[in-house]
């Protein structure tokens, strides 16, 4: 739970990620699970590059662009080496749809006794003002729960007249009883089945605070995981200031959807808005990328998302993409010692259902890239860290600080969140230096905003600590 002067420090964790840094232990399910800072600078449009080229880095891909980069072109022939590997994912704007693939929305609403007050009027408001932006045409059910759930409406189409039917089935809605979030999203999939050939996402409007059904983080991974395979997505909105943001993020990473803070009412329009338009410019979607490894060549950490592992290939689910949107992979490789000259690192492939125009039937299609190394003998020869890869690599550090520092206040150890921003923000300062330094110039304007918004963030966490200004 959290006191309201820590609100500054969620929202600045949200310009970072719509998910959180947190440890997992099955090592067959994940190693480790970061996060990222999406860019809202436009991206360039991307043309297809129809023979990918081993090397340190490759580009390929049509509607999806797929780039892969090496942390490091030249390694040590004669030691084990330390590397990382860098995938970005990017939807071209140029295939933004001309008409929108229709939305199959279930709204699951908390109405347990934790949301009475303000909170259940911002969860009522919120529903309200997402169904009003639908478009006619998409389909919405509404479920509400406590420690049961209840269809308050089955899954409808929207028109002008049942737009206004389904506004007014959450009147009826009043906070008691206990906090089954599992119950709600278990019958909100079951909605979800109800259609097909849709973009299928759940709205989720709680506190976050479960005290029966499913309690644990592993539990609500689970939970995300069946979400996401189903082909459907998590947008899970923190209602009130005191919500628990880690149950919040694990449905959002585990699904692939975003998570949003709402400290009041008058923040959920811009959320829905958001929401909608991403929606509205989806291009693709069960979109997943296949990295196979090298002999030899082991994976040690994976910081984005959640992801699978069979034998040396490892597979990571990204979901839908909507016109120009990124995402991006980071994972920290072990690679072996060998004789000089060019080693294969690994083998990347990108598979996805593009939405052909006016229409949600899955195009399948894909790209593929090849990494390698080059093996040196001359100590001196051994490339620096990538410069666009050690931008990406500080900004999972400066998200994962920034949930620290969340945690660390809340324990009622503000001082020691404060050395840890300060800390942060020197560290970025000379990161930032040392990638400008080395980055060619068509890098540099992106990588410039990139540690610019993670200053930011952590400037405005910082700004959320400060103490109040004495008075008199």
């Amino acid at each position: 739970m959290k006191v309201k002067s820590v609100a500054a420090l969620a929202g600045a964790g949200m310009l970072l990620s719509s998910v959180s840094v947190w440890s997992l232990t099955d090592p067959a399910r994940s190693l480790e699970v970061g996060s990222e800072l999406p860019s809202d600078a436009p991206q360039p449009s991307r043309r297809p590059i129809d023979q990918p080229h081993s090397g340190a880095s490759f580009s390929s891909g049509r509607t999806l662009a797929l780039e892969g980069r090496l942390g490091h072109a030249k390694l040590l022939a004669d030691t084990d080496n330390s590397t990382l590997l860098l995938v970005n994912v990017t939807a071209d704007e140029a295939d933004a749809p001309i008409a929108p693939s229709p939305l199959n929305l279930a709204i699951v609403v908390d109405r347990s006794g934790s949301m009475k007050g303000q909170r259940i009027q911002n969860a009522i408001d919120g529903a309200r003002g997402m169904v009003r932006r639908l478009r006619d045409g998409d389909v919405v059910s509404l479920i509400a729960y406590n420690q049961s759930a209840e269809v308050l409406v089955a899954p409808t189409t929207v028109d002008s007249s049942s737009r206004d039917r389904v506004s007014a089935a959450l009147a009826g809605i009043t906070p008691q009883g206990d906090t089954c979030i599992s119950c709600g999203l278990d019958e909100g999939m079951a909605q979800l089945r109800q259609r097909s050939g849709m973009l299928d996402r759940i709205l989720l409007l709680s506190d976050g605070e479960p005290t029966t059904g499913v309690r644990d983080l592993e539990g609500f991974r689970a939970l995300g995981a069946r979400i996401r395979n189903m082909g459907a997505s998590i947008s899970s909105v923190g209602v009130d200031v005191e919500y628990n943001e880690r149950v919040m993020n694990v449905l959002a990473i585990e699904s692939n959807g975003r998570h949003h803070f709402v400290e009041n009412a008058g923040d959920l329009p811009r959320v829905f808005d958001q929401e909608l338009e991403t929606l509205a410019k989806s291009i693709a979607k069960n979109a997943e990328v296949a990295i196979a490894l090298a002999p030899g060549v082991d994976a040690e950490r994976v910081f984005d998302r959640t992801f699978r592992r069979e034998g040396n290939q490892i597979f990571v689910p990204l979901g839908s993409f909507s016109s120009g949107e990124e995402k991006t992979l980071l994972i920290a490789l072990r690679v072996p010692r060998g004789a000089s000259g060019e080693r294969p690192i690994a083998e990347v492939k990108l598979a996805y259902d593009e939405l052909a125009k006016g229409s949600s039937a899955g195009l399948h299609e894909g790209s593929q890239g090849k990494l390698s190394a080059l093996y040196v003998d001359d100590p001196e020869s051994v490339s620096e860290l990538d410069p666009v890869v050690l931008a990406r690599m500080q900004r999972s550090q400066t998200s994962a600080v920034l949930n620290e520092v969340n945690e660390l206040y809340a324990a009622g150890r503000p001082e020691e969140a404060r050395q840890k921003l300060r800390s942060q923000l020197d560290a970025l300062g000379r990161e930032r230096t040392r990638a400008l330094g080395r980055a060619p110039a068509p890098a540099k304007p992106g990588l410039e905003k990139d540690f610019a918004d993670q200053s930011a963030a952590l400037g405005k966490a910082e700004r959320g600590l400060a103490p109040p200004a004495a008075q008199g």
